[in-house]
């Protein structure tokens, strides 16, 4: 026998420790604890957005129902824009296949969008004036309407002169990775 084997061959076993059984009561008393912290951060948690009118039934805070009317009314201002070349060169091309750049002449479509943020929340300026892109509103109104917009003017892009006199026409806007 090697060292290490007569080393380990004269240590003794020792069994294992005794484990004291678990306390009903302390396992009780912990998830009763944990329920209670539990409700006090449920509490919390909807303490500012949640509120109780006469009745006690829960309701809205005020803030909470002002950030809500102002989204809908947000969404019944939405835009529908169209992002144009401002020089001829390369963009990118989302809908090329293989290429990833084409080349648009100046004026030619590149991406028909809506946002319910208007141009300076949707756009920064930075990158309008990198991508080398102007942004002109097209339609005002409801989200429902300016999707409707938008569909029809990807779907009809095909059928745009700048698009059908290229080689290989494409099916959508470079701009637009799908459909919608």
């Amino acid at each position: 026998m090697n060292t290490v084997a007569k080393k380990y061959q004269s240590v003794p076993m020792r069994p294992p420790a005794p484990q004291n059984p678990r306390n009903p009561r302390a396992v009780l008393l912990l998830i009763l604890l944990g329920s209670c912290i539990l409700a006090v951060l449920a509490a919390w948690n909807g303490a500012g957005f949640l509120d109780q009118d006469e009745g006690g039934d829960l309701k809205l805070s005020a803030a909470r129902e002002g950030q809500l009317q102002e989204r809908l009314q947000r969404l019944q201002r939405c835009e529908q824009y169209v992002l144009r070349a401002k020089f001829s060169r390369f963009y990118p091309c989302y809908s090329c296949g293989a290429d990833t750049l084409i080349f648009l002449r100046a004026g030619e479509v590149w991406k028909y969008g809506i946002t319910i943020q208007g141009k300076k929340g949707r756009y920064p300026n930075t990158w309008m004036t990198g991508m080398g892109l102007s942004y002109r509103v097209q339609y005002r109104g409801s989200i429902q309407a300016c999707l409707r917009q938008e569909t029809l003017k990807i779907y009809q892009y095909a059928l745009l002169p700048e698009n059908t006199q290229r080689a290989v026409p494409l099916i959508r806007p470079p701009g637009n990775k799908v459909d919608l």
